[in-house]
């Protein structure tokens, strides 16, 4: 009988050994296709990084050659094109905790010289001695930054460097980072350092790196506990528990810290909450929304209510989506009768139980404080004289737009037909040029 008990307990001892094995196996191959992915992602985006710089100093250098703006125009256009691609491409990498900003910064100045010389400028005078000295400086650099990056690509190809260990020894704290990528990546980086040193008032610095910290929030700085106990006390679960806090990385943009609450719910709470101020940047209940029982109606009452709890007193809504069984309801910062809409922030409520399961103002945060243009130059009636006679003008608006610079601009919003379309148009409010044009669908 023992013995007969001894082989059951060794056959499901083996089996489960089996099972267990089987499950490690695929658990393995799962990580492994996910580290793969992602090192392909990584590669990608670094290669087509260097072709997109490569091709911006050709394109530089051959505006150079070119006499009149008129003539011009089309290659600054496809450099302004090119400085857009090379930006995406490197947000791509792992370089959060790199400091890359220099060289994101001069990508910035090329696409900013190249939009507002070429792209947006209506005359065809040559360009001025200012305007040629830059072009000039623009293409030395990017000679400099192209021949680096096509060192690193080199390394890189010929040593087979993995971009999944350059991300590992970014994120690994107090330890040597002997890696030749980061080291190529600074010396790059630090190729950039006369160019963006040397504008003046006349070409300041673009206002995305101005916006790259958070330093206007106001109110003292807190630490880890005081950042939960504000978490619980905004979503009203005072007894929940901290299953995480941690602080954001060397290099990010915003210094908060990441929580994740439990309550009795099973769903657990992600959050982002500032370390100056204690401001909510954004939560998450990713919970399973049951159905439908509430209008999208309803649901904006609910979020506006929301805000009011917390006091957002001066938001107006402008954006109401629908989404499964949820509403997503976008709120912009209101002053003087003025939608501005940089200063934005997003609510999402099921339309199950009416709950605000997500919350998002890092919009708001980063441009509330912004000097704002409030007073037009130009009045609605010498607007409406640019717009084209055949819209047929429904509603207008005093707005602050901010446009692919990322400067703020107060503008004029109408909303027109024509036939069976509505378009939303922007115009300039000090010269009345045209900032923007959209198509609106239902």
């Amino acid at each position: 009988m023992k013995y007969r008990f001894w082989i059951i307990l060794s056959s499901v001892f083996a089996a489960a050994m089996i099972a267990f094995a089987v499950w490690g196996y695929r658990e393995r191959t799962a990580k492994d296709a996910v580290m793969i992915q992602a090192e392909n992602q990584y590669q990608q985006s670094f290669h087509e990084l260097a072709y997109y710089v490569d091709s911006l100093e050709k394109s530089l250098g051959m505006s150079l050659a070119m006499q009149t703006r008129e003539t011009m125009r089309p290659q600054l256009v496809e450099t302004w094109r090119l400085s857009t691609l090379a930006h995406g491409a490197a947000n791509q990498l792992p370089l959060t905790l790199l400091p890359f900003n220099r060289t994101n910064e001069f990508l910035a100045h090329v696409g900013e010289f190249s939009y507002t010389t070429g792209v947006k400028a209506t005359n065809d005078r040559p360009l001025s001695d200012k305007e040629y000295a830059s072009l000039q400086k623009l293409y030395r650099e990017s000679m400099n930054i192209s021949q680096g990056l096509r060192d690193i690509q080199e390394k890189v190809m010929a040593q087979r460097l993995r971009w999944m260990n350059v991300e590992l020894a970014l994120k690994t704290k107090g330890q040597n980072q002997d890696n030749q990528v980061i080291d190529g990546l600074k010396q790059v980086d630090g190729q950039a350092t006369d160019y963006t040193q040397s504008f003046s008032p006349e070409n300041p610095r673009n206002t995305v790196f101005e916006k790259k910290n958070l330093k206007q929030l106001t109110g003292p700085v807190i630490d880890a506990k005081q950042a939960a106990a504000v978490l619980k006390k905004w979503m009203c679960l005072p007894n929940a528990r901290v299953l995480k806090i941690s602080e954001t990385g060397k290099g990010s943009n915003m210094d908060a810290f990441e929580i994740t609450l439990q309550d009795k719910n099973p769903v657990p709470i992600e959050a982002s909450v500032t370390k100056k101020g204690g401001y909510i940047v954004w939560f998450l209940i990713d919970r399973p929304i049951g159905k439908e029982k509430i209008s999208l109606y309803e649901a904006a009452g609910k979020a506006g209510a929301y805000l009011q709890k917390h006091g957002f007193s001066e938001m107006e809504l402008t954006k109401k989506e629908r989404y499964d069984q949820t509403a997503i309801f976008t709120y912009v910062l209101k002053k003087k009768n003025i939608r501005i809409y940089p200063a934005s922030l997003r609510l999402k409520v099921t339309l199950d139980h009416g709950d605000v399961i997500a919350f998002d103002e890092t919009d708001y945060l980063f441009n509330k404080y912004d000097q704002m243009p409030l007073q037009p130059r130009l009045s609605a009636k010498d607007a409406l004289k640019q717009l084209n006679s055949k819209l047929v003008v429904r509603e207008s608006h005093l707005v602050v737009f901010q446009n692919p610079l990322l400067k703020n601009v107060l503008c004029y919003e109408f909303l027109a037909t024509r036939g069976q379309d509505t378009y939303r148009v922007l115009l300039n409010a000090e010269n009345g040029d045209q900032e923007k044009v959209e198509l609106l669908r239902n």
